[in-house]
């Protein structure tokens, strides 16, 4: 029962990561790349972390404490090469 919960948690994380990815890449803009990037690691890797969690290879203290990792650093990173790019005075592609 453990693992069926676990592969239901799965397949949506794996597929944000793979849809975000894939829009990413036809994003005509680096604001809106970022944008689809991340949302779909972050909702997709959170995922994924419960998803190992039911299959027993994270415990729940460790579980919780990758998600606020993953809730923290994911749009963290994405605001600090968003600021960089538009201080920069980048051009679009």
């Amino acid at each position: 029962m453990m693992r069926i919960i676990g592969y239901l948690f799965l397949i949506p994380g794996l597929f944000f990561v793979v849809a975000g990815t894939f829009r990413a890449v036809l994003a005509h803009t680096i604001i809106g790349t970022l944008h689809f990037l991340t949302v779909a690691d972050t909702v997709g890797l959170i995922f994924i972390v419960i998803s190992a969690s039911f299959f027993g290879l994270l415990t729940i203290i460790e579980m919780f404490a990758f998600i606020v990792a993953l809730m923290v650093t994911g749009p963290l990173v994405t605001h600090v090469i968003a600021r960089a790019f538009i201080n920069s005075g980048g051009k679009e592609r």
